[in-house]
């Protein structure tokens, strides 16, 4: 199990804030995969549904291969939100590995997973509602989660930005951080939420100005790869466990065939008995 990273402390202060019934404190929590099921369902119900919710198992244990089909179900649902939703491709390189995060609790994979949840919840229909939620954070937890933001939608962004919109971009990230340290006035919390959705808006479009083929069909190859272990895991657990019950069923078999030698052996000697009293009572007339 990997250590906690410091880094990631204020990611899961936020995650936490959603308050959902599974415990969401440490990388080992997250590498079930349920905690971070149940906060996508209360970012967007509609695509994260109740229905979907049910697919996830919530008694993992400490069965690997449990924790592996939960992520890959959270991974293959985040990606195709990001493509067909949000229309923004998740590339290649931030997609995690889920056999890793599953079975070692690894933390730069799990941080992966962390931060593709952040980009659903600021990009998504109530983003506003999200992003009012991570300023009721404390304000250092807030440069951190909002700085993961910024450095989500820009790192794979930018390229396509002009010139100016690069510029008004970086004038007001300076300004802001996100979040200012100035101090607050009554419309000030507003005013920075109204900030924060045009500069997600605005990088989410300059994102979807990308082409999608590049980033998305390498995702969604890996995903079907990873999809393809996974139903490989399950058919090679199912032959394990019949093989067990056909060897239970032949030692079963073979110990009635015992039993029924040992009958037969009986039966043969009662009727060599009945045989020299029938031999007997003749001779004896």
């Amino acid at each position: 199990m990997s250590a906690e990273r410091p880094g990631v402390a204020p990611l899961l202060a936020w995650l936490q804030t959603y308050r959902v019934p599974a415990p969401c404190a440490t990388y080992q929590d997250l590498a079930s995969g349920v905690a971070l099921a149940q906060v996508l369902h209360r970012i967007d119900a509609s695509w994260f549904s109740q229905s979907w919710l049910g697919c996830i198992r919530d008694n993992t244990g400490n069965d690997p291969r449990v924790k592996v089909s939960n992520l890959t179900k959270v991974l293959q649902s985040m990606l195709e939100y990001c493509q067909d939703v949000l229309g923004q491709p998740v590339p290649e390189r931030h997609v995690p590995e889920v056999a890793v995060a599953a079975e070692q609790a690894a933390a730069p994979e799990l941080d992966k997973l962390l931060r593709l949840v952040l980009g659903c919840a600021v990009a998504c229909e109530r983003k506003q509602e999200h992003i009012q939620q991570i300023m009721t954070l404390e304000e250092s937890v807030q440069h951190v989660v909002m700085a993961a933001i910024q450095e989500l939608m820009t790192r794979d962004s930018l390229d396509t930005m002009s010139p100016e919109m690069y510029g008004t971009f970086d004038s007001q990230s300076r300004r802001y951080y996100f979040l200012s340290e100035e101090p607050d006035e009554p419309d000030v919390p507003c005013r920075r939420c109204q900030d924060l959705e045009q500069q997600v808006a605005a990088l989410a479009e300059a994102a979807r100005g990308r082409h999608e083929t590049e980033v998305g069909g390498a995702a969604r190859n890996l995903l079907l790869l990873q999809a393809r272990v996974e139903q490989l895991q399950e058919e090679n657990y199912r032959l394990e466990s019949g093989r067990e019950e056909l060897r239970g069923h032949c030692e079963g078999l073979q110990r009635e065939l015992g039993a029924l030698r040992q009958r037969s052996q009986e039966l043969g000697d009662l009727a060599k008995e009945a045989q020299a009293l029938r031999d007997e009572m003749d001779m004896l007339r």
